[in-house]
């Protein structure tokens, strides 16, 4: 699952803000999420991509986490449908 690849403080939330597609084909799903902290104050956003390549159909999912100030906290791509491998939920 590739939310246990963020770094989420204790009562952190995500807090889905958009979704939309990529690519000459919209092979590319990008759903952009906040973090809110429990007491309702953004610390930072996390976008999710993921990939479906047009000849082979191997997915990827790549995760990007950053804090308030904009520096990325969590950079990681991987292949779901590998053995082993997160599900990519």
């Amino acid at each position: 699952m590739w939310k246990t690849k963020l770094v989420l403080g204790e009562g952190d939330a995500l807090v889905h803000k958009a979704a939309r597609s990529a690519g000459f084909m919209g092979e590319t799903d990008i759903n952009t999420y906040s973090i809110m902290q429990a007491d309702g104050n953004v610390s930072g956003a996390v976008r999710v991509e993921h990939h479906t390549a047009v000849r082979g159909f191997k997915r990827t999912i790549t995760v990007v986490q950053t804090n308030v100030d904009g520096k990325e906290v969590v950079r990681v791509s991987f292949n779901p449908d590998e053995r082993g491998a997160d599900d990519g939920n």
